[in-house]
């Protein structure tokens, strides 16, 4: 099958109904298959080996004449000739049964939710009845980010089909995770299957059994307004699940144990902020569990040392004071850009910023600076658009307690709770509400509304995905990666410790700032140590100033041969050599770069953004 053309308006057809029909195209861009692939030889295969065999029939019979042997040229040109006819009466029936797969294909994508056939990849098997027959089996593969979980989907992809050939067929299996649909007729399936239609299904009373238990997030969608919600997962019923950071519940707050999925969620709900250009800061304790969106467009930063998250975190709470201060002197709070503090591992994080604080003599508020820090921005922060994003692992954390329930605007609990714990969590109501050991199967409760099950969206981790090369999880990351970056990348700065003591290194933690740019360290490359940066200071208002230089992000097609870059994570800082189009592929450009641990050559999207650096030691 071929590409269709994009959607136009025909006569008669209104601009808004042919604009409507393209927006529903571009969502399924980012996941069109590749060429679908069939079973055994094609009709033209077929065809080319029945002309190769006659070919072979006659010169056989040929060389024999020429012998002067006749009668035994006949005897063995008469088989040969035999099967390059079978060959051809199977090339002919191979073609209709593909002309007929490609039709019932078209039949089908209404029902499934594709935009056309180049969607969709059909397997039909086990033909029989007539020189063409009917398919007995029918394997259907189709995207991911197609919305299959709503009651009777596939019902009535099989009732499209039964229309399209007159033949009952039911429903055998149906793999949302991967995208697979099997349909069978069981007028020729063995046991007691009835030809009549089956009847509606009942309402499952333990509806969280029947979610899916892996559903890719879904590409982002053309509009990406700041006020959006952000999706979360869909419930037993199919319906997406969403959170609103701009709204009265407008924190967030993750629990569950080890591998209930809090990571796979938490990159999602970053990504999605990302995309809508927000500015995301990232405190991950456990140091790698985050770090894939390192260097990810709009990610600031991701804090992974324990002085790096104390400095995000105390700029994250100046950051909502001088909001504050606006807001009194006049700014409206809708005027103000929303931006995403995450914190993973909270409580790991606070217990290790009060054993710091515990080895630097300090009082009882700097033990308690994380967790004074964090209560603030969720009791105060949504009033000037500062969004809390937190993760724990325990049900008892002294956050779900009853004085700061109210702080905490949405709530997903990942995995099964026990019964106290679901009772304190829920405040007495719904305390059977608790998902199955499932990764991303979790409760979501919104203020004080219904506790709903849900299956919580899968999202890869950028930099896991680019390593393994898994098609549709490149696909799904290159659909989030914003093409317009409205945030440079930070690093902290920290003026040098008077002393070696805890206290002196505690007194400068807390002075350090957040500054535009890579950290000096972050470079591997030797042509870094050109740059002229500035000696540090003992005073804290003028030292750590970088003179090094400046950073910009922009899109692979604006590389020029020279530029320092960051091309990816495994490589780090490269010069670029040459950049070329990648020949009958006018969508990506392959580039070849020299570093300090060699050279190599990458092919990426020519809409991809990059970081380049700029020298101001006259390099470039």
């Amino acid at each position: 099958m071929t590409a269709q053309e994009p959607a136009r308006a025909r006569p008669g057809e209104s601009a808004g109904t042919a604009g409507a029909a393209d927006e529903h195209a571009a969502r399924f861009e980012a996941t069109r298959p590749v060429a679908a692939t069939r079973p055994g030889f094609s009709a033209a295969a077929l065809t080319a080996a029945a002309a190769a065999v006659a070919v072979l029939a006659v010169a056989v019979w040929t060389i024999l004449v020429v012998l002067d042997q006749p009668g035994p040229g006949l005897v063995l040109a008469a088989p040969v000739l035999g099967c390059a006819a079978v060959l051809g009466v199977l090339a002919a029936r191979r073609r209709r049964r593909d002309q007929a797969t490609a039709g019932l294909a078209g039949s089908m994508t209404e029902p499934i939710g594709v935009p056309d056939t180049t969607y969709l990849e059909v397997d039909a098997r086990r033909w029989k009845g007539g020189w063409v027959g009917i398919p007995h089996l029918l394997n259907v593969r189709y995207p991911t980010v197609v919305d299959d979980a709503a009651p009777g989907w596939a019902e009535a992809v099989a009732r499209a089909v039964h229309a399209h050939l007159g033949e009952q067929y039911v429903v055998a299996r149906h793999n949302a995770r991967d995208g697979r649909l099997t349909l069978r007729d069981p007028s020729r399936s063995p046991g007691p299957l009835s030809t009549q239609p089956e009847p509606e299904a009942t309402p499952d009373p333990e509806p969280a059994r029947r979610t899916t238990e892996k559903i890719h997030r879904p590409p982002p969608p053309g509009d990406q307004r700041p006020g959006r919600p952000v999706a979360l997962g869909v419930n037993a019923s199919g319906a997406q699940v969403t959170w609103d950071p701009g709204g009265s519940h407008g924190s967030l707050l993750v629990l569950g144990r080890s591998g209930s999925g809090k990571r796979v969620l938490l990159t999602g709900v970053a990504l999605e902020a990302a995309v809508r250009g927000w500015p995301v800061w990232i405190i991950d304790h456990r140091r790698v569990d985050l770090h894939g969106l390192r260097d990810w467009p709009n990610v600031q930063i991701v804090a992974s040392t324990l002085d790096d998250q104390i400095v995000v975190l105390e700029h994250a709470w100046r950051e909502m004071e001088s909001r504050v201060e606006l807001v009194e002197s006049g700014t409206s709070p809708a005027d103000l850009e929303p931006l995403v503090v995450m914190v993973h591992h909270f409580r790991e994080f606070a217990t290790a910023v009060a054993e710091a604080a515990a080895r630097a003599d300090q009082s009882a508020a700097g033990a308690a600076l994380a967790s004074d820090r964090v209560t603030q921005l969720l009791r105060h922060g949504g009033q000037v658009n500062v969004v809390v994003v937190l993760s724990v692992q325990r049900a008892d954390d002294p956050l779900l307690r009853e004085q700061h329930r109210d702080d905490l605007g949405t709530v997903v609990a990942l995995g099964r709770l026990d019964a106290p714990a679901s009772s304190v969590l829920w405040r007495g109501a719904d305390a059977d509400e608790s998902a199955e050991p499932v990764p991303g199967r979790g409760v979501v409760r919104v203020g004080d509304g219904t506790a709903a099950t849900v299956q919580c969206y899968w999202t890869p981790d950028p930099r896991e995905a680019r390593r393994i090369g898994d098609e549709q999880d490149l696909r799904l990351i290159e659909a989030f990666r914003p093409h317009v970056v409205t945030h440079p990348v930070l690093h902290v700065q920290r003026p040098r410790a008077r002393s070696d003591s805890p206290a002196a290194t505690w007194r400068a933690t807390l002075s350090g700032e957040l500054t535009e740019g890579y950290a000096s360290a972050a470079s591997g490359l030797v042509d870094w140590g050109r740059a002229r940066r500035t000696e540090q200071s003992d005073d804290t208002a003028g030292a750590g100033r970088d003179a090094g230089g400046w950073s910009e992000i922009v899109m692979v097609s604006q590389l020029e041969p020279g530029n320092l870059a960051r091309i990816d994570d495994d490589t780090g800082w490269v010069v670029v050599e040459q950049v070329d189009a990648v020949e009958n592929d006018g969508t990506r450009l392959r580039i070849q770069w020299r570093g300090s641990d060699g050279a190599g050559t990458a092919e990426v999207s020519r809409t991809r953004t990059v970081r380049i650096r700029h020298l101001s030691d006259g390099v470039y």
